[in-house]
């Protein structure tokens, strides 16, 4: 057989083989199937065990983390990298968008605290119609996300971490007026305050008037760019809630802000990631 014959022959059975390749799978990982009966939606949960976790005995902190497909894979890093060096070996557990619809309809659906069907700054006025369930997903948290993962892993439910970003973010400052005490820690980066006229803050107002306390330490992270948005200056939202929060004077809640020089939207996520995880569950050096 001609020589360059057989090397363009190898060279195919390796393009071959390339193709048909299995897709990559994140070290110590698993994937819980869950359906909802409280919003009939079906999920998937991410769980990553930190590496010692077989051959310990210890509970861990959980950190549960939204828009897994960007979020996910981005704090299984983290957490591999920094866990048990630079902070404590953590299970992360990633939810899914809902099986049955597009990521749009599903964040809109999820993370979104009232009904804006006209709301023009989110993904599409289309994935709108379904805005404002975000009661029913938070509750789809507390009464069946927390309870099975609570009954499957050593988790230690005194350091919960909840995580968002963008829509996410929003989430997350809506459980905080709702049910502070779901989660220990939130981890908030460029929080979506601008949606629907500024809803959160007319939620918050609300709350201020028959709550006094709001036991949960809350990071705020966001970028210095994202002052530049058609929706609004997303920084000095950011300012101007923290600064409401603590007005209000809200027994037992720690919040902080930080503005991340230099980065946008899309870029501040996996900048604010680890220096939150350090704020929230640092390695004892003892």
């Amino acid at each position: 057989m001609n020589r360059w014959l057989m090397v363009l022959l190898a060279l195919l059975s390796v393009s071959l083989q390339a193709e048909s390749a299995s897709g990559y799978r994140i070290p110590q990982t698993e994937i819980l199937q869950l359906t909802s009966k409280i919003n009939h939606q079906k999920y998937e949960l991410y769980i990553r065990l930190p590496r010692n976790y077989e051959t310990s005995k210890q509970s861990f902190p959980v950190a549960v983390l939204q828009d897994s497909g960007f979020s996910f894979p981005i704090a299984s890093g983290i957490a591999g990298l920094m866990g048990g060096r630079d902070i404590e070996d953590l299970v992360l557990v990633g939810v899914s968008y809902s099986k049955d619809t597009t990521p749009q309809i599903s964040r809109t659906r999820d993370y979104t605290p009232t009904f804006a069907p006209n709301e023009k700054g989110a993904h599409s006025l289309e994935a709108q119609k379904y805005s404002g369930k975000a009661k029913e997903y938070i509750k789809f948290i507390e009464m069946e996300v927390i309870p099975l993962i609570s009954h499957k892993y050593r988790l230690d439910n005194n350091k919960r971490i909840f995580i968002g970003h963008s829509f996410a973010g929003l989430l997350g400052a809506y459980i905080l007026l709702i049910n502070p005490e779901l989660f220990d820690t939130y981890i908030l980066g460029t929080p979506s305050l601008w949606y629907d006229k500024g809803a959160i803050f007319r939620l918050e107002e609300q709350h201020s008037k028959t709550n006094k306390s709001m036991n949960a330490t809350v990071f705020m992270y966001i970028g210095e760019e994202e002052s530049i948005s058609k929706r609004s200056n997303m920084v000095q939202d950011l300012l101007n809630y923290e600064k409401i929060l603590k007005s209000r004077n809200y027994k037992d809640l720690k919040v902080q802000t930080h503005i991340i020089k230099g980065a946008t939207h899309f870029s501040s996520f996996p900048l604010l990631l680890p220096d939150a995880l350090q704020r929230a569950i640092p390695l004892s050096k003892n």
